[in-house]
């Protein structure tokens, strides 16, 4: 069970912008002057201190503790929310990768919306501190805005009017609502991958599903210096004795994503990401929406990550009483 906060839109926007110009920038002063640190067949030089590492990685808000603990820079406290801080053991992959799964369930009356964030990790003990806070309006707005990737890789949606799955729906029939959205967000709280699914429905038959993927591309002038797309990727509905279910379930992947963690951290970078020996990341979203005839809702998913620099990588979760599409 989880909660979240809010975030100032403005002055995100232009540092996120400024963050990504120059990280382009540092990209393409590598490519043209021949420097060699930024790949993963000639590592940062050895004299790079773990001083250096942790100046690194202090700049874009990432602080790497004795212990082993990761911790993130905030999107929701960055935007003044305050919530409930948990933690969470994970589930660790056979390419040891960790999913963070998670489940929660309301009843008809409740209208919150709800922002639930990974502020830190111990890759060790696939541990995450999660923190939960619920949304404004206003906050929600704002997050939105600071947190959508561009363009849209594909969305898709369902119209009960035209689906042989439903009877006719009376006109008067109270509608409900509910969606899903999960991030996996950079360094610079720039979101990689997100997945977004919606259900509308009524007490006797649903009324619209629909699910949304996007992710993130450094794209300036047609030239793309880092791409995420999506490798496979799936969708389902179901018809329950209580209600429906929309699932969706998608795997991007980024061949250059330790590229481009380096070009954000500068020489020191490839030393943070640990000296991997490939650029590859993988990023998976698991995500379902449930709607009862009650009214009431409930929601899953099941995100994982795992590859190249993907530590520095943290995890959100959105979900509203509302149909975002």
């Amino acid at each position: 069970m989880r909660k979240l906060a809010r975030v100032p839109l403005g002055a995100r926007r232009t540092a996120k912008a400024s963050a990504f110009i120059a990280a382009i920038t540092v990209c393409c002063l590598v490519a043209a002057q021949g420097t060699s640190y930024a790949t993963p067949q000639d590592p940062a030089p050895a004299d790079n201190s773990g001083q250096d590492v942790t100046d690194a990685l202090s700049t874009v808000g990432i602080k790497v503790l004795p212990d082993g603990w990761i911790e993130y820079k905030s999107m929701l406290r960055s935007v003044g929310a305050s919530g409930e801080m948990s933690r969470v053991a994970g589930t660790r992959e056979e390419d040891g990768g960790c999913t963070l799964p998670g489940s929660d369930e309301t009843p008809p009356d409740s209208s919150r919306t709800t922002f639930t964030e990974e502020v830190a990790y111990n890759p060790a003990t696939c541990e995450f501190d999660i923190l939960v806070a619920d949304l404004t309006t206003s906050q929600a707005a704002d997050l939105n805005a600071m947190s959508d990737a561009d363009p849209s890789d594909v969305s898709s949606t369902g119209d009960a009017a035209t689906s042989d799955e439903t009877g006719v729906v009376a006109p008067a029939a109270t509608t409900y609502s509910r969606y899903l959205k999960t991030s996996w967000i950079d360094p610079i709280n720039i979101t990689i991958s997100s997945q977004k699914v919606g259900l509308k429905w009524t007490s006797s038959s649903w009324r619209n599903w629909a699910y949304k993927r996007d992710s993130f591309k450094g794209c300036i002038g047609g030239v793309c210096l880092d791409k995420t797309y999506i490798y496979s990727s799936s969708d389902s509905f179901s018809t329950l004795s209580n209600g429906w279910k929309k699932t969706a379930n998608v795997h991007f992947r980024n061949t250059s994503f330790a590229l481009w963690v380096v070009a954000i951290l500068g020489p020191t970078g490839w030393a943070a990401c640990g000296f991997p020996t490939s650029s590859r990341a993988d990023f998976y979203h698991k995500d379902s929406v449930t709607g009862y005839k009650n009214g009431g809702s409930a929601w899953s998913w099941s995100d994982s990550k795992s590859g190249a620099c993907t530590n520095l990588v943290h995890h959100g979760k959105q979900t509203g009483a509302s149909y975002p599409f």
